[in-house]
């Protein structure tokens, strides 16, 4: 069985609202309202621990000319733990994937801060921050940086000869992707199916409470309820069995 939209979701609460039917979570102020709503229920699940977080392999975002040598971090991606560039000679040559070493800010700088700009093999940069950085247009690059509260991914050099900037699809980094929801009619939350319902229920009592006449009994119970059977269900062993925990939720078994 799919899983449920956004706009199944807005429907679903929209309904047991008495609000008007939508084809579209835009379509009403009340049905954006209730998306905006689902999406803030979602965000709690996900930094609260109950939504795993997912290692993988993603792709780097691409700039522009005015920043050749600087990438951005993909929404939802953080702690990186490599990242890899194809480093190929030429435009259709074959793929070399190496992996750029990461330096800190103060080493970056004190590397890139050598460079002479008037040299033919340089570029200068404006970063983000307002400060002009010296990066190699000769070469791919060997190591990278971020800078606090940026996202910008920040290479030492790119080659001009095969690429106006660093390109998405020559970058692979390995790291940890934090589970988004956006807010577009068929977006399907990032859940396991046994997280579903606490999400409905928990982003109808919100969206009554904001915006109706408060949280019904009714509602409640039904929310009240499916913690309970999401406590049950929450343990699955190595081997693929739920292992119920009974009225004690907390309880571990002895060694």
């Amino acid at each position: 069985m799919a899983k449920e939209t956004l706009l199944d979701i807005v429907q679903d609460i929209l309904s047991d609202a008495d609000g008007d039917e939508v084809n579209s979570i835009s379509d009403t102020i009340e049905s954006d309202q209730c998306a905006r709503v689902v999406r803030t229920v979602f965000n709690n699940m996900v930094d609260g621990g109950q939504i795993k977080h997912h290692d993988t392999i993603i792709q780097l975002t691409a700039t522009s000319a005015a920043t050749p040598n600087v990438m951005t971090r993909p929404e939802g991606l953080y702690d990186i733990q490599w990242i890899q560039y194809n480093i190929k000679l030429t435009a259709g040559g074959d793929q070399r994937y190496r992996e750029i070493d990461y330096v800190s800010p103060e080493e970056f700088m004190r590397r890139t801060s050598y460079r002479t700009a008037s040299d033919s093999e340089v570029t200068e940069v404006t970063l983000d921050s307002g400060h002009v950085m010296l990066a190699m247009n000769e070469r791919a690059p060997s190591y990278w940086t971020m800078f606090e509260d940026y996202d910008d991914i920040i290479f030492d050099a790119y080659d001009s000869a095969i690429e106006t900037n660093l390109q998405a699809s020559k970058s692979l980094a390995f790291g940890t992707v934090k589970p988004t929801l956006s807010l577009s009619d068929s977006s399907t939350p990032d859940l396991p199916k046994n997280l579903f319902n606490q999400l409905k229920n928990d982003a109808r009592a919100l969206y009554f409470d904001l915006y109706k006449d408060g949280v019904t009994s009714e509602i409640d119970r039904l929310r009240r309820r499916s913690e309970v059977h999401l406590q049950r269900d929450r343990h699955i062993t190595k081997y693929g069995e739920r292992s119920r925990t009974g009225p004690d939720y907390g309880r571990k078994p002895r060694g």
